[in-house]
């Protein structure tokens, strides 16, 4: 018997099944049927799949229906839905963080001010059908062409279609779209701020190495590096203005131009002074360990250097819940596409996206090459003692590897368990990621020396790390707290 079938909605099918020959039309249904196709006889037509109507010399009248389609993998709807969240909070003047282009920055960039300025242009006929990221160059001349792009991949460039309101307007997505004559473009961009007046602060420092050159401390957790909005003192920026001022045997450097006004006893509210600190790179505020800081312009250019080319070994120690083991970790850092504060692997895009037949706001952007070493030291079948080389330095990069490993740092408010948190702070009254920055081994900037650096971890985390690693004292005395007793 041969059996016509016809698919409503897709010719094609019924030219590759109309042919076919089978003995009984039940048999090829049921045919169908093992194969995971449902069907239902003598029922009324649905829209809510296709389906596939059989006719044959018989009275009776068979429709198929196929398999329902795979859930998508995301909410398209709520990811659209926080898109507007997000548009919502660019009028309000909410703070959006900026991903730089260093290549240096190690953890966190905290050195963002919460005002946000806006600007808008109209595009001239000499840029006209030129890159986005070339007209806010061109626009902004004090943004380098890199800063430009980061913008319109954080989602603040717009085509502005109606100037008497800020809700007719197209988000720019992609730095190489190019936009034409006539054009209005809105920006909106949140400056760096780092103050030129910092206020000397006698905060002790934890100091490792000092010369002519440059200075070496050991950070404690809970300090942020630069002073910015919600922390303008109590930062290590602070404590080095007055360090350099006052204590310094190798004198204050050259980051220090008044350093004559300023009297030898302080008040306890600090002496304002113009500081710009030298600092190479930063570490999150929660992540205690080293810091390396440059006295001179000299200094500061050669450190950054270094740090920019991979010319410095930076060895981390973490405790996370859970066994990470012993594996090289080589997965690109992005910013999280529904929470612009976090940062995420990023995902590879599946075939069809990779030829753009479908739109994916969770891959549209690539991220930027991360190369993590992992190593666990301890495991009690539970928690874990982890050191982390890391060849490059993005933001959060290890704390966004461990969580992709299913081994999230113990105490991380961001990426971590709520569950596990709430047990570290109610067991040992801890309430930070227990990172620490517990290696350096970089050449002095001015001699080309090689130097090694080491600070054990603080107090609070060698204490958990001892609970994980009882003999690990002995074994490796160097991580540990001198003082803690067992």
């Amino acid at each position: 018997m041969i059996i016509c079938i016809q698919h409503r909605k897709r010719p094609w099918l019924h030219l590759c099944l109309s042919t076919a020959v089978v003995s009984s039309s039940l048999g090829f249904i049921t045919n169908l049927a093992s194969n995971g196709v449902n069907f239902l006889k003598d029922k009324p037509f649905t829209n809510k799949y296709p389906p596939l109507v059989f006719f044959h010399s018989t009275i009776t009248t068979y429709t198929l229906f196929a398999k329902p389609p795979p859930k998508a993998m995301f909410d398209l709807e709520e990811i659209e839905r926080r898109e507007k969240e997000w548009d919502e909070q660019l009028k309000k003047n909410i703070f959006i963080e900026n991903t730089s282009d260093e290549s240096y920055e190690d953890e966190e960039d905290e050195n963002f001010d919460s005002s946000m300025t806006q600007y808008e242009f109209h595009v001239s006929e000499r840029l006209h059908n030129a890159r986005i990221d070339a007209i806010l160059a061109d626009f902004m001349p004090d943004l380098s062409r890199s800063q430009c792009a980061s913008l319109v991949d954080d989602g603040c460039v717009s085509i502005l279609h109606d100037t008497s309101t800020t809700s007719n307007s197209t988000r720019i997505l992609r730095k190489s779209e190019r936009v034409e004559q006539g054009n209005i473009i809105q920006v909106l961009y949140a400056q760096r701020s780092t103050p030129l007046e910092i206020k000397a602060q006698n905060i002790p420092l934890d100091v490792l190495f000092e010369d002519e050159h440059m200075i070496v401390i050991n950070k404690e957790a809970g300090m942020v590096v630069h002073p910015a909005v919600g922390n303008w003192d109590g930062t290590i920026v602070n404590a080095l203005a007055y360090y350099l001022a006052h204590k310094s045997p190798f004198g204050p450097g050259e980051f220090l131009p008044n350093i004559n006004s300023l009297s030898d006893e302080p008040d306890e509210e600090g002496e304002v002074t113009t500081f710009r600190p030298g600092i190479v790179h930063r570490l999150d505020k929660g992540t205690s360990g080293i810091l390396v800081v440059a006295k001179t312009h000299q200094a500061l250019a050669t450190l950054s250097s270094f740090f920019a080319r991979r010319q410095v070994q930076k060895t981390y120690l973490a405790i996370t819940v859970g066994n990470p083991g012993t594996a090289m970790i080589d997965k690109p850092i992005g910013r999280h596409p529904l929470n612009r504060q976090k940062m995420r692997v990023v995902p590879e895009p599946t075939r069809r996206v990779a030829r753009k037949m479908v739109p994916s706001p969770l891959v549209s952007k690539k991220g930027r090459k991360a190369l993590s070493h992992v190593q666990s030291l301890a495991y009690d079948s539970k928690l874990s003692l982890v050191q982390v080389r890391i060849e490059t330095g993005r933001t959060h990069q290890i704390r966004v590897h461990l969580q992709d490993r299913k081994t999230p740092i113990y105490g991380d408010d961001i990426y971590g368990i709520p569950d596990w948190n709430k047990k570290l702070a109610k067991s040992y009254d801890i309430h930070r990621p227990l990172l620490h920055a517990h290696k350096l081994e970089i050449c002095h900037p001015v001699n080309g020396e090689k130097m090694v650096f080491q600070a054990p971890m603080p107090q609070d985390m060698s204490c958990v790390a001892q609970a994980i690693w009882n003999e690990g004292k002995l074994i490796r005395p160097e991580l540990f707290f001198d003082t803690i007793t067992p």
